[in-house]
């Protein structure tokens, strides 16, 4: 039933978002009563109104097409800070800014996601030339999707300027 469920959602969401930046990142189902939903927009953050509606026009569908039990819960949020990008469109999201890459080979970089290839991305390392110095040495790194296991996107607070 959950795969019946996961492919409702994904041909609702799809018509609902039509036109717009907003666009479907995962769903996650437990216990046979429990649906997450993880929605994002390419330009701007997801606001509480758009998981609100969203998860009134679920509502209406699974209801409606008796998908699920009387009693379930859904939650309708964004991805969430730290969480690994899912989607093709998390990653056009944040080009140009710093992202961490885990690859399956274990190797952990950091650096500014600078594009998208027809398979996968390229990462802009910047890495100090040494302590004293403050020149920084620039790498580059082409990976390929099915090469990493994951990529998060870095979240850099403000200094103090006290």
């Amino acid at each position: 039933m959950s795969e019946v469920i996961d492919k409702r959602i994904k041909e609702a969401l799809e018509e609902h978002f039509g036109n717009t930046d907003a666009f479907l990142v995962d769903i996650k189902q437990s216990g046979g009563t429990k649906i997450e939903v993880y929605i994002d927009c390419l330009n701007s953050n997801v606001t509480i109104e758009q998981c609100a509606v969203t998860s009134r026009f679920l509502e209406n569908i699974l209801e409606t097409e008796s998908l699920v039990p009387e009693k379930y819960v859904l939650e309708v949020s964004s991805p969430g800070m730290g969480n690994p990008f899912k989607v093709l469109l998390q990653y056009k999201k944040n080009i140009g800014k710093n992202v961490t890459v885990l690859g399956y080979d274990g190797i952990k970089r950091e650096g500014l996601l600078i594009e998208l290839t027809d398979n996968g991305f390229v990462l802009e390392e910047h890495k100090p030339k040494s302590k004293k110095n403050k020149q920084v040495e620039i790498k580059r790194h082409d990976y390929l999707f099915e090469d990493v296991k994951s990529v998060i996107k870095l979240f850099e607070f403000p200094k103090n300027r006290a």
